[in-house]
């Protein structure tokens, strides 16, 4: 990772254990407590009375549904890191992928509670800056948050530039612009375009708009077989791959990956198919699941580019919650987003075994997914590992903080 993120985050008794995208990472308190921050890093003068000013105005801010900003500090001179409290979800763009589009009720439980956040930031004479899918989470019991600070310290955004943000993230979740015609009647598409119609509208006057349109209900987040299969797949953010960490795990050259790409294309070719592993692969090796887990990422983001169903044969159990996830992945999949799919496994380590998961062995992979559509940021996830007749095999697939 970069050196002088990993130094400030040392000063501040902090370590990084995860890249979550560009610029942002995800890091522990040293001291063994387990508390965890982010630290969204970007261009920026402390010189800057104003920019200062917004960092101050920020950190006094508190809403419910904006994650806080705990600190600041200067990184080299000309970039600045936040940290910022660290909020588990899934954001809209994760949700919209893993599952079909909201309804109206699930669309205004999410701009709602979102328009108050922004409300907050204008009450401060601050703005948000970058309100999109990516950038609003749903927490597990339902809440969104507005997850993303960096844009309302560099300011420079109007009001009414953060609240038509807002609505085009959420319409963009919704069906397609003409479903609603068959049902006729106020819908929340409209009431979105009505109330942006007004030169004056604020946040509040938006929120209002959301509760006269649509009744609030929960917006219902994926399952587990849906989020196994959206962790494989995630690259919905575009940035070249960087790497995580130094640490003693096992670390694996990028190199690698040009000759997957070659090995994926030649699918489309000649229709080769995994059936089966060769002998001496790491897959076969008993004493060794880490370097396994890395073989069989690469196999299985293989496999699913290439819609191969009898490949996923060769990387998971039968009948394993993993198999269940990818095999419904395959069905409902857009061919075009998956094509040409390789993983670019860059760390991958040995996680303790607590007793709790059996003859399942747990090894920590952090790759990043790139395909005939873009590259992805790295993600780190769980793949639970068994060993079978034919070697190592994916059992499950999990989050690390699950």
């Amino acid at each position: 990772m970069d050196e002088t993120v990993e130094a400030a985050l040392a000063r501040l008794g902090l370590r990084a254990t995860t890249l979550l995208e560009p610029d942002r990472w995800l890091a522990v308190a040293l001291d063994g407590a387990g508390h965890q921050v982010e630290l969204q890093a970007m261009d920026a003068d402390v010189q800057d009375d104003a920019l200062v000013a917004r960092v101050a105005r920020l950190r006094g801010l508190r809403h419910d549904h904006l994650v806080r900003l705990l600190d600041a500090t200067e990184l080299t001179p000309g970039r600045i890191g936040l940290l910022v409290e660290h909020v588990e979800g899934l954001s809209l763009a994760q949700i919209r992928a893993a599952r079909a589009p909201l309804t109206d009720g699930e669309a205004a439980t999410v701009t709602i509670p979102v328009a108050g956040a922004l409300g907050a930031l204008h009450d401060a004479a601050l703005s948000h800056g970058a309100v999109d899918a990516t950038t609003i989470l749903v927490r597990p019991d339902g809440r969104p948050v507005l997850c993303d600070l960096r844009g309302v310290v560099v300011g420079g955004s109007a009001p009414r530039d953060d609240l038509v943000a807002l609505a085009s993230a959420v319409v963009a979740q919704l069906p397609g612009d003409d479903v609603h015609l068959l049902a006729g009647g106020l819908v929340l598409r409209d009431a979105l375009a009505e109330a942006l119609g007004h030169p004056s509208i604020d946040a509040a006057g938006l929120a209002q708009a959301c509760v006269r349109a649509a009744e609030p209900e929960p917006v219902q987040l994926p399952d587990a077989g849906a989020l196994a299969s959206l962790a494989l797949l995630s690259s919905a953010r575009h940035a070249p791959p960087v790497a995580t960490r130094r640490s003693s795990r096992r670390r694996f050259p990028t190199g690698l990956v040009a000759l997957g790409c070659v090995a994926v294309l030649a699918l489309g070719t000649v229709g080769w198919r995994l059936h089966s592993v060769p002998a001496s692969s790491p897959v076969t090796d008993a004493q060794d699941p880490v370097h396994a887990a890395v073989e069989l990422s690469r196999l299985r983001a293989a496999a699913v580019g290439a819609g191969d169903e009898a490949g996923l044969g060769a990387v998971e159990v039968a009948d394993s919650p993993a198999r269940t996830a990818d095999s419904t992945l395959l069905v409902s999949i857009d061919p075009a987003r998956a094509h040409g799919l390789v993983a670019d496994v860059q760390d991958a380590w040995l996680v303790a075994d607590d007793g709790s998961r059996g003859s399942t062995t747990d090894v920590a992979v952090t790759s990043a997914m790139s395909s005939a559509t873009g590259v992805g940021a790295p993600r780190t996830v769980v793949l639970g590992l068994r060993w079978t007749d034919d070697g190592w095999r994916v059992w499950d697939v999990k989050d690390p903080a699950g």
